[in-house]
């Protein structure tokens, strides 16, 4: 049987190269965007708190592919944490990147088109520090590609409505790998705070299923304010 385990063993390393290099082609920036000017990140830098959620208008490969599945402006979304260092620009916000994992990045890395910044609702200064909190802590874990690839099959089959209700789902307080949607949805359930959009619960014990979120359900949620662009702000 050793010539069966060195044939899987190959097959495994074979397919572990191949995803790699489609991450890799995924995360580089498409070439529509190539001349495209960046949001302009120092003008909503100012304004920013922990637990601010940031809707984010990426330039990449995978996002053109998350916005055409979820027909939505957003193709990722992150979380303001604070500064995590010392300096003019220091790490501040916290993502699931679908080449680098869950990783800490300055203003100025935020590489997007558009910018939507979110705030959540009666949150006070503990619950946004427990938020910041959680998601610095989850640094270094791996992204969920199974995850994503699941998310992304049930978009394509299902309405909208009827991916998010869930039955019976618990979200695991112990996992280690995350798509920028879950990260954040995580975090939130530790203040109790339900991104289902308002419009969409059947009834009052409807719970959401977080597996199935994308970054434009963070837009409809009623928990959230904008804050910027100021235009947005009523």
């Amino acid at each position: 049987m050793s010539w069966f385990a060195g044939a899987l063993t190959l097959l495994i390393r074979a397919r572990r190269r191949l995803i790699g290099a489609l991450v890799l082609y995924l995360a580089k920036p498409a070439k529509c965007y190539s001349l495209a000017t960046p949001a302009d990140a120092p003008a909503f830098a100012g304004i920013l708190d922990p637990g601010d959620v940031l809707l984010s208008d990426g330039n990449t490969r995978v996002a053109a592919l998350v916005k055409r599945i979820t027909q939505s402006t957003w193709s990722h979304v992150s979380m303001y944490v604070g500064p995590l260092e010392e300096g003019p620009d220091p790490l501040c916000i916290v993502e699931a990147d679908v080449a680098a994992g869950v990783r800490s990045i300055r203003l100025s890395e935020l590489k997007a088109l558009q910018v939507r910044v979110l705030r959540p609702i009666g949150l006070n200064d503990t619950d946004r520090r427990r938020l910041a909190d959680w998601v610095v802590n989850r640094i270094g874990g791996e992204y969920d590609l199974a995850h994503a690839w699941l998310l992304g099959r049930n978009l394509l089959r299902q309405r909208l409505p009827a991916r998010l209700r869930s039955l019976q789902y618990t979200m695991a307080k112990n996992a280690t790998r995350f798509i920028c949607c879950s990260l954040l949805a995580h975090a939130f359930t530790l203040v109790g705070y339900s991104i289902l959009p308002v419009q969409m619960r059947v009834s009052p014990t409807d719970t959401m299923d977080h597996r199935n979120l994308t970054p434009g359900d963070f837009e409809r949620a009623s928990v959230f304010k904008v804050v910027w662009p100021v235009d947005n702000v009523l």
